[in-house]
């Protein structure tokens, strides 16, 4: 798949993205000349809609894109549009493609505020993740047509000034379109693998593998080093597995004059519930109950990739929760080196006990703001459904995130820290349960929970994206299986608190 900018028009086929009013207000008199010879209905223009304007022999053909209401066309609308777009193009193996986003937004110029170089990021997403499959173990795989897409800069209404610089920055949002969808893909690629051959180790060893020529530095916890640590929770879940769990440790520091920000992800390789085993009837998906660490590790490909300037440290809790002679048993002690007691009341609810680790550690390496992202609860679920993940923390620094969701179409929520639900995680033996004995605010108790190992000085988000790792079907930029939800959030999160930071070092004491 290659994209370029500019140049002379040699399309076989004209991708046209259109909206309802296009039609519905005013006719074809809003879309391009050579369009208003055709008659062109209502449907055509609506959210999800393909039609094909199929040319005579030598004529080029058209691909009509729905996005809906002119009025709510955004930078979501058009990834979706992109990986409608993509899967009906390699369907029908079309391998010269052009569109003109250009001509889109100057129809909507009046209701969008969606720059041009934006919309090109958005679409490179939106076509790279859209027509993602994973495929790795399939005898006979997709055959994809090797496609080129150029971004036609010609519009009908404007001769184009500056045409250079304009390239160069469309180009640039090309760039980063192809950085945010590697860093998703990657994150999609390592929570799709089947259980078996993805283990604790193996985990870590692909992520220490895919960062070994970068920037990144790479530190193991495992075995005696675990124990050194204090490592508590790791060990404890890990133990019935005979694959040992470990804590990847992952440096990305390019400017120390910056705070430093750990992004943690639960690594549950596969979740059995372990010796409180899981009573659902299906539970193959548990192979995704890594999707939080593969979020963290996609995020960092992105920054990365990006040559972000950032001060970042990527934490893995990698274990296998499984029901064995050894394994831990329900009703145990745990005690933390930052002086907290745990009993385990439920051994299904173990990520937050690999999660404690990792927050210690992070504050051991002297994190100032930590993001846990997690497929912690199915009560997350139960509250938001599948379209948003719910967070809980620090305020200024969740409204950060909502923000950086925002930008890249991973919606976050914010549920509130009820401090009186904490008595729902007493304990006769323990300062606190890993469970509430209360069946009601199962995923606000958990992130209760993690508070416990926060320090009152560190700015501090839990994620729970237990309902948004995969999707059943391919639609819009979402293909079959897992999503690669949080790499592209996470990133640009850490490139909005970048850009902040600039500003605090100019002077602006309102960011602090």
């Amino acid at each position: 798949m290659t994209f370029t900018v500019g140049g002379e028009n040699d399309a076989q086929t004209l991708i046209v993205p259109i909206c309802s009013d296009d039609i519905e207000e005013m006719g074809a008199t809003r879309l391009p000349s050579w369009l208003q010879a055709y008659s062109l209905l209502p449907h055509m223009g609506e959210r999800g809609a393909l039609t094909w304007l199929h040319g005579r022999i030598g004529e080029r053909d058209a691909l009509l894109v729905g996005c809906g209401e002119a009025s709510c066309l955004n930078t979501e609308r058009i990834r979706e549009a992109a990986g409608n777009a993509g899967r009906a193009i390699n369907k029908h193996k079309k391998e010269r493609v052009g569109i003109n986003l250009g001509e889109l937004l100057e129809r909507c110029e009046h209701s969008v505020a969606v720059s041009e170089a934006e919309a090109v990021t958005a679409w490179v997403e939106g076509w790279k993740l859209g027509t993602y499959a994973f495929e790795v173990y399939r005898t006979k795989q997709t055959q994809q047509a090797e496609v080129s897409l150029q971004f036609l800069t010609e519009t009908e209404a404007d001769v184009v000034k500056e045409e250079e610089a304009r390239f160069e920055v469309l180009n640039e949002a090309v760039r980063w379109g192809r950085i945010y969808a590697e860093g998703a893909i990657l994150a999609r690629n390592l929570a799709n693998e089947p259980p078996n051959m993805l283990r604790p180790k193996t985990l870590i060893e692909k992520t220490v593998g895919h960062f070994a020529h970068t920037k990144v530095e790479a530190v193991v916890y495992e075995g005696e080093r675990l124990e050194q640590q204090g490592m508590v929770g790791l060990i404890a879940v890990g133990k019935g597995s005979k694959y040992p769990p470990a804590l990847l440790e992952l440096r990305y520091c390019t400017d120390e004059a910056l705070p430093l920000t750990a992004l943690i992800g639960k690594g549950i390789t596969f979740d059995t519930g372990g010796i409180s085993l899981k009573k659902d009837f299906d539970i193959s998906d548990m192979r995704m109950d890594m999707a939080g660490a593969a979020a963290v590790i996609g995020a960092l490909d992105i920054l990365a990739a990006g040559d972000v300037q950032a001060n970042v440290v990527v934490l893995i809790a990698a274990a296998e929760n499984m029901p064995d002679g050894e394994a831990l048993l329900p009703g145990e002690l745990l005690q933390y080196p930052n002086g907290v007691s745990v009993q385990v009341g439920n051994t299904d609810s173990e990520g937050r006990l690999v999660l404690a680790d990792a927050l210690i550690h992070a504050q051991r390496l002297g994190a100032v703001e930590a993001v846990d992202i997690a497929t912690l609860t199915y009560s997350c679920g139960a509250a938001l459904g599948s379209k948003y993940a719910g967070i809980w923390g620090e305020d200024t620094m969740v409204a950060e995130i909502v923000q950086a969701g925002k930008q890249v179409s991973e919606k976050v929520w914010q549920l509130p820290l009820v401090d009186e639900y904490e008595a729902y995680l007493h304990s006769d033996y323990a300062d606190i349960c890993n469970i509430s004995r209360v069946g009601e605010a199962g995923a606000t108790t958990a992130a209760l929970f993690l508070r416990k190992f926060v320090q009152p000085s560190l700015r501090w988000a839990h994620i729970d994206m237990a309902s948004l790792k995969d999707v059943s079907s391919a639609q819009g930029w979402h293909s079959a299986g897992a999503t690669g939800y949080g790499a592209r959030l996470l990133a640009q999160f850490v490139r909005n608190r970048v850009s902040n930071e600039n500003v605090i070092s100019q002077g602006d004491s309102r960011l602090l």
